[in-house]
């Protein structure tokens, strides 16, 4: 793992691929996950609740992404 230019372009890449990810699960899975669980807590066959999978996806868009960028950045020769 060696710090260069292309490591930090790379990291910063797939940090913005983080966010899009992000922006793609509040928009379309996280209101279906929402009223499912909100159904299911009617009859209390609720499983999973939503902001656990929220706050796995906002550690993988907003910590991994970046640091695998961030290794991979370093075998890119551009």
């Amino acid at each position: 793992m060696v710090f260069t230019f292309h490591s930090l372009v790379s990291a910063f890449i797939f940090l913005v691929l983080g966010v899009l990810l992000l922006a793609a699960y509040r928009r379309f899975i996280y209101p279906v996950l929402s009223a499912r669980h909100e159904r299911a807590k009617a009859t209390l066959t609720q499983k999973r609740d939503p902001s656990e999978v929220t706050r796995a996806v906002y550690v993988i868009g907003l910590l991994v992404f970046p640091v695998i960028g961030f290794l991979l950045g370093g075998f890119l020769n551009w």
